[in-house]
């Protein structure tokens, strides 16, 4: 006699967990459709038969989208495994051709990352991959965990400190902080001391919205604290705050040197010492052997390290 699993599996064609996975991370039939060029009706039939195939709703309606049960987030990361093995099986021995293909590829990265990025690899694109197309996204850390396990983001570029569960990291360069304050700046002189320091306005660049970073965590070894007025999840704005304000920023080093002379600010290093960082890339474990992938990883990390300014060259100006 077959197993009962096996005349689930026999049931259960990729197209439905395609659907299955597209559909946990839209939460909308209307969307999930329109991304895989289906009719709605085709995405309601194809839950209905996981429906029945899990023996679980799957799905709850919840205004104009849907909830997934406690058993769909349960299935949710073992469906993205086996869609992403299936994927990469079906690539294996095919290899990469970017001159032939249309991948479309897509990268996470906060702005000033995907300014420092996106021009060489532009002209990559135009030269070698004419074919392929590269989207830029900007995710907080729960999302991006997400989108990398889903397929839905193929690299991040950021600071990812220790790592992310089921990824694979390769580092590009360390980077530092220096301070950005406006040229005319009546609160600021020829030097940039700890008591003036914490004494301005500050303006804090976080994805999440936390307000504290390495510079809080610094001060309060110090027993000191900053005032954070505004908090900013992508750096051009904050920029253009600080060469219209009075606020400082601490930001990092690279950045900084990048958009000071852009938007006439003068830099300081910061008066206190804030542990550096490193800039990565970053992949889920899954696309390991995913040669179009491991091209685009190499691209990408020839358009960053060109620009990265060597150890010890991070002084004030």
């Amino acid at each position: 006699m077959r197993p009962i699993d096996d005349v689930h599996i026999r049931r259960l064609d990729m197209s439905l967990l395609i659907v299955f996975d597209a559909l946990l991370r839209s939460g909308r039939m209307s969307e999930v459709a329109r991304e895989q060029g289906l009719t709605q009706s085709a995405v309601s039939h194809a839950v209905g038969r996981m429906r029945e195939i899990f023996r679980d709703p799957l799905f709850v309606r919840n205004g104009s989208g849907v909830t997934p049960t406690p058993r769909a987030r349960q299935l949710a990361e073992p469906i993205r495994e086996a869609i992403s093995a299936v994927r990469l099986a079906v690539r294996i021995g095919h290899g990469f051709d970017p001159a032939g293909s249309q991948r479309n590829f897509v990268i996470a990265a906060v702005d000033s990352l995907i300014a420092q990025v996106a021009p060489g690899l532009l002209r990559t694109l135009s030269a070698f991959a004419p074919g392929c197309r590269v989207s830029f996204v900007t995710l907080g850390l729960e999302a991006l965990q997400e989108a990398l396990a889903g397929g839905a983001v193929d690299l991040a570029v950021g600071a990812f400190g220790d790592g992310v569960p089921d990824t694979s990291q390769t580092d590009l360069y360390p980077e530092t902080f220096l301070v950005v304050v406006r040229r005319g700046n009546p609160r600021v002189g020829d030097t940039l001391d700890l008591d003036l320091y914490c004494t301005l306005d500050h303006v804090l660049v976080s994805l999440s919205g936390n307000a504290d970073g390495k510079v809080d965590a610094a001060l309060t070894r110090l027993g000191r604290r900053r005032r954070v007025a505004l908090v900013m999840p992508q750096f051009i704005p904050a920029f253009t705050t600080i060469a219209k304000s009075d606020a400082i920023m601490t930001a990092p080093s690279r950045v900084c040197r990048k958009l000071a002379d852009l938007f006439d600010l003068r830099i300081f290093d910061p008066p206190l010492d804030v542990p550096g960082f490193r800039i990565s890339v970053l992949r889920h474990r899954l696309s390991n052997g995913d040669p179009a992938v491991d091209w685009l990883e190499t691209q990408v990390r020839q358009a960053m390290l060109p620009t990265a300014v060597p150890v010890g060259e991070e002084g004030a100006t």
